[in-house]
This record gives structure tokens, sequence and C-alpha cells, in this order.
């Protein structure tokens, strides 16, 4: 779970900024993590670069958390500039936590590990995981349609695929910079850095399922509301009887 309870003032395109309101969404996400089946999630690493005080969340993962390892990380990791934006500094949390965390440094490099926007709750967890295939390095939604997109809110990744495929793209996904470059935003430079890397780097470019998402997006949105909820059960239709149009 990626989390940053305090963002700095004047993060592009970031709408959810109280951060009283982001804890208790990261409180609702963790303890539902935390009560999935421990067939499901037996490990969970709540990792936050914001520096904040995680005593609620120690407390949820001590009520909730009795027979899985629950692991709270959290660290200074927003010292770069408040420009370059949340995929910037997404990207240097995950790699802050895979060397500071007990639970990822504890991995294989090439044993995949989930991310998911720790604000957010994937309801069909189970399924998207147990529907993984095997051996992939990066196994994440690609999406052509109606732009190209790589769907960053959930996705599983070895630490070997990280170092190689995203990692040192990073300076390639600065806000800042990407519209210079032409594109809308970084999760739309990343389908084209990423997808001719596919085979060679054992990528997995669609999720067997549609991400039920519940929670609120940065700018806002409620993923309940009706149209969010029509858009994501027009997209599962079409990922089952049209695998091949990435909507």
């Amino acid at each position: 779970m990626t989390a940053t309870i305090t963002p700095p003032a004047g993060v592009p395109a970031l709408q959810r900024v109280d951060p009283a309101q982001r804890l208790a969404d990261y409180e609702r996400a963790l303890s539902f993590y935390i009560g999935l089946p421990a067939a499901v999630v037996n490990r969970v690493v709540f990792a936050e670069n914001s520096g904040s005080d995680l005593g609620s969340l120690r407390a949820i993962a001590d009520r909730l958390g009795a027979g899985k390892d629950v692991e709270l990380v959290s660290f200074g990791g927003l010292d770069y500039p408040v420009a370059h934006g949340r995929a910037v500094g997404e990207m240097r949390l995950i790699e802050t936590a895979l060397a500071r965390s007990r639970l990822l440094a504890g991995l294989g490099d090439r044993e995949p590990f989930w991310k998911v926007t720790g604000r957010l709750r994937f309801t069909n967890l189970a399924g998207l995981i147990a529907t993984a295939p095997e051996g992939a390095g990066l196994y994440v939604d690609f999406r052509r349609h109606p732009r190209p997109w790589v769907d960053t809110r959930v996705f599983a990744c070895t630490p070997h695929a990280f170092r190689e495929l995203l990692l040192p793209r990073v300076e390639l996904l600065r806000q800042d910079e990407l519209e210079r470059a032409g594109f809308s935003a970084p999760e739309e430079r990343l389908f084209g850095e990423l997808l001719p890397e596919r085979e060679h780097a054992r990528i997995v470019p669609r999720l067997r399922y549609e991400p039920r998402i519940e929670g609120y997006s940065g700018q806002g949105e409620d993923y309940a509301r009706p149209a969010r909820r029509a858009w994501a059960g027009m997209r599962a239709i079409v990922r089952r009887v049209c695998p091949p149009l990435w909507i």
C-alpha cells in the first residue's frame, strides 16, 4: 500500500489534500486489506512517504491483524520538487520501501509483490491475485482507448522488473516535462515506454478482471458514483467478450 498522508502544497492535479481526510481513507483501506482471508493476503506493507504519525493505523493493525504480518513504514520522502508530480513521488516511494521494508527486502528478486494505491480498496483483489499469470515481471493493465494508458493504481511487479522497467524512467514521468513532450499524464507516457518491452521483460499487459474500486480518486471523485460504476461495468463486459479491445 503506497501512501502520502500529508502531501505538500501545490502537487499538480491533486485535489484530495486534507491530511485528516486522507488518513481516514487509509484507515478504511488498511482495515479492508487486513480483513481479507489469509489465503489471499497474509502480509501487508503500508509505506508512507510524508513522515506522518501512523498511530491510528498501528492501532488498526494491532486490533485486526492477528495471524498476519503487517508492517508500517513511514519516512520523509518528499524531497523532490513538487512540480515533478505524484508519479515521481510514488516511484521513489516504492524504491525506498523495497530497501527499508523488512517484508519487501525479504522478497526474492523475481518474486512479485502487489502494489495498490493505499487510499483505494480493490474489492476483487482476491480474483486479481488468483488469476495472475506465473512468471510475469510486470502484470498491469494497459489501455488503448480512449487514450494510451498504463493503470498504475494496482499492479503486480517483481523487484527486478521494478528496477529494470520503472525506476530508470522516473525522470520521464515528471509532470512538469510531460506537456512539452506531448503527453497528458505519466500513465500515457508509460504506455509508449513499456509496450515495446513486453516480450523482453515479461510484461503481461492486461489484467484478467476489471478492478472494482471503492474510495476517492486524487481529484476527489467517488468511485462509487453511478457514472464511474457504469464505465467500470462496461469495461468489464468488453474485457470478457472482446479481449483485444483494450479500453
